[in-house]
């Protein structure tokens, strides 16, 4: 019973520290950069059915501890809902916290342009640990871009172009729009939402809920 009762208070302190981390990356995290109007219409990310009247976008910062721990949830999530639900990813690389985000968000959208963009976005999460350790992130970049079977010399075009910039800037104009202040944001219908637990159950319980209010209209 007394092993029991240690396992339990290590877990439940295990979730404390989680808590607290999750809740200081939101409050730290603010955009203090301004964004210029961008002549982009956005990124178009986009994933699952496309027709649904029920739209989940996640705005992201590439090197977010934040994100980092969403991630896996938010992946299993897509494939759970992708025929009733349309997910959304736009960047919001906060660089005032984070100096790779923005190269990060870049080297995605240079992955969209060769469509692939879900691809890069896996991989840049999963080798977070690695990439952001470094001063220059370029060719670590690149690699993946290799990875993941991309034209690597119109990547690193795409990657370096004012017009993936400014597409870059126009999601960073329109979280500002939104008044968003951390990573992740998550904007449900358009209108952002309280930030559900890293969990499947908790972000599985705001699409059962909008799903459900939608049927019922």
């Amino acid at each position: 019973m007394k092993h029991l009762s240690n396992w339990i208070f290590g877990i439940v302190i295990l979730a404390v520290i989680g808590f607290a981390t999750y809740a200081m990356t939101r409050s730290d995290e603010q955009l203090v950069e301004t964004t210029e109007v961008s002549s982009s219409d956005g990124s178009k990310n986009y994933y699952g059915n496309l027709e649904s009247p029920v739209t989940l976008t996640e705005y992201v910062d590439f090197q977010c501890e934040a994100c980092y721990a969403y991630y896996p949830f938010v992946k299993e999530l897509k494939e759970k809902y992708k025929d009733r639900v349309k997910f959304q990813i736009k960047y919001f690389p906060i660089a005032s916290a984070h100096k790779l985000a923005t190269q990060a968000a870049q080297s995605a959208e240079a992955a969209a342009r060769q469509d692939k963009f879900f691809e890069m976005h896996d991989k840049l999460f999963e080798e977070q640990k690695t990439w952001e350790q470094l001063k220059d992130p370029t060719s670590q970049f690149e690699k993946y871009a290799k990875d993941i079977g991309l034209d690597i010399e119109k990547y690193k075009s795409d990657s370096k172009s004012d017009e993936v910039m400014a597409v870059v800037k126009k999601d960073l104009a329109d979280a500002t729009a939104l008044k968003a202040s951390g990573t992740p944001t998550f904007v449900l219908n358009g209108k952002m939402i309280e930030n559900p637990g890293p969990s499947l159950e908790a972000l599985s319980k705001v699409l059962d809920d909008a799903l459900a209010g939608n049927t019922q209209q």
